[in-house]
């Protein structure tokens, strides 16, 4: 807009993915607001957008008061918004935000030296598709529900720390939206796959082939640039292309204050916060290296 201000606009709709219709909205708004702290910057408005059946109007209600507290929990207003009758549900928000032009994160800005952490664990997209398969256990679903409804909000003070690159981890995986991370500069980076958070109990799901069809795409699509310098279980493999909703922020940080910003994401909540990898440089050949 001028010197001092940039605007961030996004868009983000989703299907449901618990049966609640009040966490659904609490979910599907976290996701929506998640673009523009993915950039560092802070919601100013929010719009709703909604498709949803003639007839179950008591749910959408629900949905929409969920969606609301996580919008004003943010610091935002809900300016309105727009429905449309429709046979599945979709809730969503078109959000703008506000950011000083300098204090902008981008996701394509690491440096080599960094740090990668991850502030949730990963599986939601496995966990959803166990409770579309009535297989989810109800321990599994709360610990699920609990980290796709936290803001990935990130302190001032945290913002203040050399990020040099972030961004969240959604429908691309981890390994897809890794790989938007290792676009300049010949940079490419290790994973160390014992340090990755994952929610309990992902692998009976995995074996049982509740892994949705977004998140084998997302093999397809980037397991060319990954190498695999050790032994991992299959399982432990298609969780890194988990198709996420709502999934936790992914940092690259100077490695001198990394503590102090694992430390910081713990004061805010972030209790699985984990140091997974390390921005390498790379000549040549697969960018992704998994030890």
């Amino acid at each position: 807009m001028n010197e001092d201000r940039a605007l961030i606009f996004t868009l983000d709709v989703i299907t449901p993915i618990v049966d609640d219709p009040y966490t659904f909205g609490q979910i599907a708004a976290a996701n929506a607001l998640s673009d523009v702290f993915a950039m560092g910057a802070n919601p100013l408005m929010a719009l709703n957008i909604v498709c949803f059946p003639g007839d179950r109007l008591d749910d959408l209600e629900l949905v929409l008061k969920g969606g609301a507290e996580k919008i004003a929990e943010a610091g935002a207003i809900l300016v309105g918004g727009h429905t449309i009758k429709d046979k599945e549900p979709k809730y969503g928000l078109a959000v703008m935000g506000l950011i000083h032009p300098q204090d902008i994160i981008y996701n394509d800005t690491t440096q080599e030296g960094d740090l990668l952490i991850l502030t949730k664990p990963l599986g939601t997209g496995i966990l959803s598709t166990a409770l579309k398969g009535s297989i989810a256990e109800p321990t599994a679903l709360k610990e699920t529900a609990f980290w796709m409804t936290k803001l990935n909000q990130l302190s001032k003070e945290l913002l203040k720390l050399p990020i040099h690159g972030l961004t969240d981890v959604t429908g691309f995986g981890l390994i897809g939206h890794l790989s938007e991370m290792l676009t300049k500069n010949n940079l490419g980076a290790e994973l160390w796959i014992n340090d990755i958070p994952v929610i309990d109990g992902l692998d009976k799901y995995i074996s049982s082939g509740m892994i949705p069809g977004g998140t084998l795409k997302n093999k397809e699509i980037y397991s060319c640039s990954v190498e695999k310098i050790s032994d991992i279980t299959s399982e432990q493999e298609i969780i890194l292309y988990d198709a996420q909703t709502s999934g936790g922020l992914l940092l690259s940080v100077k490695p001198e204050e990394v503590e102090k910003a694992k430390e910081l994401l713990y004061q805010q909540g972030f209790t699985l916060s984990q140091i997974i990898g390390k921005i390498i440089k790379v000549s040549s050949g697969r960018k992704i290296r998994i030890i």
